[in-house]
């Protein structure tokens, strides 16, 4: 009777991690934070496509799905009571940390990249005691460095850290440097995926979806190439 419960949760919550993932993705076009052309990443590398979820920060509704969204992977595959403490990552990821600190009631941390060189010089903001379950909060993975920076400053402060809370997966091999770092991911949507569901309802075109999905792969067997080769 327990395992038939916990499979009709299962159920339940990827139908609404489906749901969430569309009003989004939805509210992204709206915000213009999924722009479509030729841009280049923080990498140097070039990408069909770019995702600007500083954009958002400036529409409260996106911000509001955006935060329930998190905030209920929080709750449905981590657990309110296994969480001490909410860290966002620098920057894109402090706003969404906010929010979802409030709405669980958990207080909130935040990283800062370079160490403060007055009064107690840490890099860690927020009260953090040593031991603390804390769940770092994201907005996309692409390698997952700027994540296991933060993780390994929690965890020089004595923070027990090995999950992360995260928007978007860009599926370029981050969630398996992740995983080399002992931290488990939790994404709401991989980046294919809300591509498949926005041709489907038409709001792309089927030469960007293409062009988009042949960069996908591509970088995907890149990665893949360069994770057997080290």
């Amino acid at each position: 009777m327990y395992n038939q419960f916990k499979e009709i949760e299962r159920k339940i919550w990827e139908e609404e991690k489906q749901y969430l993932m569309k009003h989004v993705a939805l509210g992204l076009i709206r915000s213009n934070a999924l722009k479509i052309g030729d841009y280049t990443l923080a990498s140097g590398k070039k990408s069909p496509y770019y995702v600007d979820l500083r954009q958002s920060i400036s529409d409260p509704i996106a911000m509001d799905w955006i935060a329930n969204a998190l905030t209920r992977i929080v709750i449905n595959e981590i657990g309110r009571n296994k969480v001490d403490k909410i860290m966002g990552v620098p920057t894109a990821g402090v706003p969404f940390a906010t929010l979802i600190s409030q709405k669980l009631a958990i207080p909130m941390l935040y990283y800062r990249k370079e160490r403060k060189e007055h009064g107690v010089k840490k890099k860690v903001e927020g009260e953090m005691e040593k031991n603390d379950r804390i769940v770092m909060i994201d907005d996309l993975i692409t390698t997952g460095q700027s994540v296991i920076e933060a993780v390994d400053a929690a965890r020089e402060q004595g923070g027990i850290v090995s999950e992360l809370v995260v928007l978007l997966d860009r599926e370029q091999d981050g969630k398996k440097n992740l995983k080399k770092a002992n931290i488990e991911t939790h994404v709401l949507f991989n980046v294919s995926m809300a591509f498949d569901w926005l041709l489907e309802i038409e709001l792309i075109s089927e030469k960007n979806y293409q062009t988009i999905m042949d960069y996908i792969t591509s970088e995907r067997e890149k990665a893949e190439k360069l994770s057997r080769s080290v």
